[in-house]
């Protein structure tokens, strides 16, 4: 009688849509639609679309019979046109991501979901997670700080959300039209997102670890690498102007003391951007609620980086 009165609450609790995108996924689709199919929270529906792959993904897609998933299949767009897709089809109030390579451990959506309960202005919740080899053998447990505070300032910097864990609201996501499909900013279309999504509400990471992030040679980040670094500097060197008032070549010079292996800037122009950095931070140092423990380490981090490269 308890289970099947737990199973009756589950069913009438929100309706949770996970949206997972395909391409040439044969290897690791499996496992991964078998992870959600799992979880504890019952109540999602599974999209799947499958991006115009060419070995035997959609085969493999199809050999399950749970009505829970929906598939769907097009000619190949990308990965941010794909993911807008199937935002646009989800009927779910929040939106949960996951790739074709990775897995969700048993309660990910419980946990997001009972988060998002209790925190109506919470827009993006990501999870901690632990990183794999193609084989699944386990690598490292990858963390990332938890707070908004935190969160709200160190996006202007760099990635500290994991894309495969995140949970949204459907509502936001569609308000500012989901992932850019302007080749200025994506790839890192994630990246690119969490700077405009975090401006309509919280964002945070659970420090659970929910997620298995598969780390493979064909990865995108692997083979877009160069294009991804290149828009990565425009989204930081545009934050930098927006937020902190830096001129263009200001914001050009900072970046290439923060984020490139060797510099030949001569030490009078570094304690002159040094300056000019300190200025502006010193201002987030003192508002109140703007910055966490995370936010303050990683600024001294650059200050000193600006000097000692």
């Amino acid at each position: 009688m308890y289970h099947a009165n737990f199973r009756i609450l589950n069913i009438m609790k929100q309706l949770i849509s996970v949206v997972l995108p395909v391409y040439n996924g044969e290897s690791t689709i499996t496992e991964s639609i078998e992870s959600l199919l799992s979880q504890s929270y019952s109540n999602l529906e599974l999209i799947v679309i499958n991006d115009g792959s060419s070995d035997d993904s959609l085969k493999k897609i199809h050999s399950f019979s749970d009505k829970r998933i929906k598939v769907y299949s097009h000619g190949n767009v990308g990965l941010a046109e794909t993911l807008n897709f199937g935002i646009s089809v989800a009927n779910g109030e929040l939106i949960a991501r996951q790739d074709q390579d990775d897995i969700s451990l048993p309660s990910r959506i419980e946990k997001q979901v009972n988060r998002f309960d209790s925190n109506s202005n919470l827009v993006l919740l990501g999870t901690n997670g632990i990183l794999v080899d193609q084989d699944g053998q386990f690598i490292k447990k990858l963390s990332f700080p938890n707070s908004n505070n935190d969160l709200q300032f160190l996006t202007n910097f760099y990635n500290p959300f994991l894309h495969t864990s995140v949970m949204m609201r459907a509502d936001v996501l569609k308000k500012i039209n989901g992932y850019s499909l302007d080749s200025n900013c994506q790839p890192p279309e994630d990246f690119e997102l969490w700077n405009r999504i975090k401006h309509m509400g919280k964002i945070e990471n659970l420090e659970d670890y929910l997620v298995k992030y598969r780390i493979s040679k064909n990865s995108m980040s692997n083979e877009w690498k160069y294009i991804i670094e290149d828009n990565y500097r425009k989204i930081v060197t545009k934050n930098l102007q927006n937020i902190f008032k830096f001129t263009k070549s200001d914001a050009d010079l900072f970046f290439k003391l923060q984020f490139t292996a060797s510099n030949k800037i001569n030490l009078l122009t570094k304690i002159n951007i040094f300056i000019k950095y300190l200025k502006k931070i010193i201002i987030f140092w003192f508002k109140p609620n703007t910055f966490g423990i995370y936010s303050y380490r990683y600024t001294v981090k650059m200050l000193a980086k600006i000097i000692l490269k």
